[in-house]
């Protein structure tokens, strides 16, 4: 539902920026003039001629102030479009100079990614290795083939997010929200997942070698193909059909026991 108003929201903006500036403060002038004219009760336009009459330019001059402010609001409205990308442009550059610098905490960066998303800019291929993004809150967000390797995402939301090819080798998902999430492909090998909710995510193909689903929920998460290689997934919360076609050897079952044998299938007794 929110994407659908977001969306919404951006068609009315594209169309309002095709109507030519002059244009639409001309017709509110207009418009206004009309209105002005027709409160006035000892006014009465019988001909064209009257519209050149000194009591129709006194009502225009007397009204001006209000003709400007409109004419400023309107100019104000299409100059956001410009507006809005110096932001977005601004927001980038602060995270590109956070990647470059190697910052892993940063304030302005983790602001600025909040910022970009909720505009609605894709952060697919960020660059941010080892960033401090505690509790950031990045739900249906794209980062598709996003660089976050090491990074701190503890209690991080992604709810439904796209991590599709996403490098998050090493990095810290603990408590983090991701639910529904698309990680397909996703390296997240030796990466911190306990207690994650990884409810319905798309694990398919992901590399989690060594990585720790201790008390993860996994309930109907897909990790077909998926390398689960001396994973932990103790106490994980799931049926069992969920590692159906996971490479499992050396595996920590939710059971507590191992897999020592490599096995595509793996069910629940």
């Amino acid at each position: 539902m929110r994407w659908r108003i977001r969306q919404l929201t951006r068609q009315l903006e594209q169309l309002a920026l095709r109507i030519p500036t002059w244009f639409a403060v001309l017709i509110s002038v207009i418009v206004l003039a009309a209105i002005a004219l027709w409160v006035q009760e000892d006014v009465s336009v019988r001909s064209p001629g009257d519209l050149l009459t000194r009591e129709v330019l006194k009502i225009f001059f007397e009204n001006a102030e209000s003709f400007a402010i409109v004419a400023a609001v309107i100019l104000y409205f299409k100059g956001a479009p410009d507006r809005k990308a110096q932001k977005h442009y601004e927001a980038w550059h602060i995270i590109d100079n956070a990647a470059a610098a190697r910052v892993s905490t940063s304030y302005a960066r983790f602001r600025a990614l909040q910022d970009l998303h909720q505009d609605g800019v894709p952060l697919r291929s960020l660059e941010a290795p080892g960033a401090n993004l505690v509790q950031i809150q990045l739900p249906e967000v794209d980062l598709k083939e996003a660089n976050l390797q090491g990074a701190d995402l503890r209690q991080a939301c992604f709810h439904r997010g796209c991590l599709q090819r996403a490098n998050l080798r090493g990095s810290n998902l603990q408590n983090a929200n991701l639910r529904g999430a698309n990680l397909r492909n996703a390296n997240l090998q030796k990466a911190n997942l306990r207690d994650a909710d990884l409810t319905g995510a798309d694990l398919r193909q992901a590399i989690l070698k060594g990585a720790n689903l201790r008390g993860a929920e996994l309930w109907k998460a897909q990790f077909i193909g998926a390398d689960l290689e001396e994973a932990e997934l103790k106490w994980a919360e799931l049926e069992g059909q969920e590692l159906h076609g996971a490479k499992l050897h050396r595996t920590v079952m939710p059971d507590g026991s191992i897999e020592h044998q490599a096995i595509e299938f793996w069910s629940h007794s």
